[in-house]
C-alpha cells in the first residue's frame, strides 16, 4: 500500500489514488489537497478596500464598465447554451459553468458579483502566504462567487437564530471551466493591481514620514554635553 502524498500525512492512499480519502476529497473540493476553505466573513475587509477604492480613486464610469464586463459575460453564457439546443457539440462541464452564470445573474447584481471577484484579487496579492496554492485559489474563488447564488445551496437550517447553508458539491471539472469564465472578465486582475497600488501608496507615505520625521529631529546626540 502506497502512503497518502499530502504533505504530512502518513496514511493509506485509497485505490489508485495518490492520496488518503481526506485528502482526495479535500482537493476535489478546495483545488488541493491542502488548501482549506474560507468564509464570507474572510473576504469582508477586502470587498471594502474595492468598494473604497471605486468610489474615490476609480473614473465616475467605472461601475458601468463593471456592468457592461457582467453583461457581456452573461451574454456569452447565454450563447453557449442556446447553441447546445441546436445540436452544437458541447462538452458538459462548460456547459454546466455557463448555466451556473446564467443563474447567478438572476440572483445577484452585476456590482456585487464584480467586486467579489475583484476582492479576492486583493486578497491572493494582500496576503499570499494564506494562497500558496494557485489551484486552491481558483477553487476557492469559484466557490465564493456561487455562494451568491442561493439557487446553489443544498440545503439550509437555524441555529439559535443564525441561518446557515451547505452548498452542493460542483465536480471538479466545471469549476475549472467557471474559472476559465472568471479569468477571461480580467476582474481578479484588477483586484491585485488595486492591491498593488495601495502597497506602493503605503510605501510612500511611509518614506514621506520617515523623511519628516529625520528632517525634524536630525541627527540622533550620540553623547552630552561636555
Amino acid at each position: 500500500m502506497k502512503t497518502c502524498k499530502a504533505g504530512g500525512c502518513s496514511t493509506q492512499t485509497n485505490g489508485f489514488s495518490s492520496y488518503c480519502e481526506r485528502h482526495k476529497r479535500t482537493k476535489a473540493r478546495h483545488g488541493h489537497p491542502q488548501q482549506t476553505g474560507v468564509k464570507k466573513s474572510d473576504l469582508k475587509q477586502y470587498l471594502k478596500e474595492i468598494e473604497s477604492y471605486l468610489k474615490t480613486v476609480s473614473a465616475s464610469n467605472a461601475n458601468d464598465i463593471i456592468d457592461d464586463i457582467w453583461s457581456r459575460t452573461v451574454a456569452k453564457a447565454k450563447a453557449h447554451i442556446d447553441g447546445t439546443t441546436r445540436g452544437v457539440s458541447f462538452n458538459v462541464h462548460e456547459l454546466q459553468a455557463a448555466q451556473a452564470i446564467v443563474s447567478l445573474s438572476w440572483e445577484a447584481d452585476s456590482k456585487t458579483i464584480c467586486c467579489l471577484l475583484m476582492a479576492m484579487g486583493f486578497w491572493y496579492e494582500y496576503d499570499q502566504r494564506r494562497w500558496k496554492y494557485d489551484e486552491g485559489f481558483r477553487f476557492q474563488t469559484v466557490r465564493m462567487l456561487l455562494r451568491l447564488n442561493p439557487r446553489e445551496a443544498a440545503y439550509k437550517w437555524s441555529v439559535n437564530g443564525l441561518t446557515r447553508s451547505v452548498y452542493r458539491e460542483i465536480p471538479p471539472r466545471t469549476i475549472r471551466a467557471l474559472w476559465s469564465i472568471i479569468e477571461e472578465t480580467k476582474l481578479v486582475l484588477y483586484g491585485m493591481e488595486i492591491a498593488r497600488r495601495k502597497a506602493r501608496a503605503l510605501a510612500i507615505a511611509r518614506q514621506k514620514a520617515s523623511a519628516e520625521r529625520d528632517a525634524i529631529l536630525g541627527p540622533e546626540q550620540t553623547g552630552g554635553e561636555a
